[in-house]
């Protein structure tokens, strides 16, 4: 019987304490609300589900605005600088890059809040930034438009796919397409002479320079073009819309970072604390399968749709982004006076 009442003093004991420490904590309705910026339609709405979760765990509220470019984000933070609402800011690696030297509009992000950032690759993470996935640069093909396979970059100069190619611009993916062009026969993806010679060598088979993922997706969808260049997440909207689409990240595979910065705004410890959240092992392994990307944590589980889709081990480029931003305003004017023509 002595055991029985010594367990009744301990559980009741311990609900005092559990009461008392619930009546000195915030209220969920007390939680501070946060808010991201993050690209529309798809990205939103994985976000919106992990926020949904977070919020649950948490009583913090995640409101979601959109930006339709990471230029047209940067222009919308740089607009509040001095009251950002904005506090947490998804972008691309290079944007991040060139923005994070702004230290008075984004602020270092606490490590020791985002504690996940140590299961991360080291060259995720920035003082100002870090990966949320990774993508590589690929191809989608209907298999139902084209004859035999497509095996590597070169296969796209073969002269069977005049105008069937859908592209980025040079402003997609900051120059991808170049460095693709460059690299397709085994040469440096950075040699920007040899990429633009490529270009125009290519340009017979282009039917779409695209400059939107929503126009990607709907020239392969609809047959404007049976070739699509770009991320798999792209391919795979086509493919769940029920066309035959194959999907490969030939080498040079030129992988695709996006990031999250932080505002200096008054809500960084909700901020971290959510972007702490969706770096965790099974919340990234969640985002990653929602947009076929590759996520980040060491720990998660690639989405098992995206695997055969990846480089492999060694096909990999990473490009410096530093370099990328030093080049990428001429490499626009370049495009647009000899191939965009």
């Amino acid at each position: 019987m002595k055991p029985l009442k010594l367990k009744r003093f301990l559980l009741s004991t311990s609900l005092i304490v559990s009461s008392a420490l619930m009546s000195s904590a915030p209220t969920l309705a007390q939680a501070e609300d946060l808010t991201i910026l993050i690209w529309g339609v798809t990205w939103q709405s994985a976000l919106q589900d992990v926020a949904q979760k977070f919020t649950d765990e948490t009583g913090i509220k995640v409101n979601v605005d959109t930006q339709a470019s990471s230029g047209e984000g940067l222009a919308k933070l740089q607009a509040m600088a001095d009251n950002p609402s904005v506090d947490l800011w998804f972008t691309t690696a290079s944007v991040a890059e060139r923005s994070a030297e702004d230290s008075s509009l984004f602020v270092e992000l606490p490590k020791e809040v985002v504690t996940n950032l140590e299961y991360l690759p080291a060259d995720m993470v920035q003082p100002r930034y870090a990966a949320v996935y990774s993508y590589p640069t690929s191809i989608a093909y209907r298999t139902d438009l084209v004859d035999g396979e497509i095996t590597s970059w070169a296969d796209l100069w073969d002269p069977k796919f005049e105008r069937s190619l859908a592209v980025p611009s040079m402003g997609m993916y900051q120059g991808r397409l170049l460095m693709m062009s460059a690299g397709k026969d085994g040469g440096d993806p950075l040699d920007e002479e040899a990429g633009f010679a490529a270009l125009e060598e290519l340009l017979p088979n282009v039917a779409l320079f695209y400059t939107s993922d929503a126009q990607a997706r709907q020239a392969l969808a609809q047959g404007e073009a049976s070739v699509l260049v770009a991320t798999p997440a792209q391919g795979k909207r086509v493919l769940d819309a029920g066309r035959s689409v194959e999907i490969l990240s030939p080498k040079p595979a030129i992988m695709n970072f996006d990031v999250v910065m932080m505002p200096a705004g008054a809500k960084q410890a909700e901020a971290a604390q959510f972007l702490n959240y969706i770096l965790s092992d099974s919340v990234n392994e969640f985002i990653a399968e929602r947009l076929n990307m590759s996520a980040v944590n060491i720990n998660s589980k690639q989405p098992v749709e995206l695997i055969d889709q990846l480089p492999e081990k060694g096909d990999e480029f990473i490009p410096d982004e530093g370099f990328v931003n030093e080049r990428i305003g001429d490499w626009l004017d370049r495009y647009n006076e000899i191939i965009a023509q």
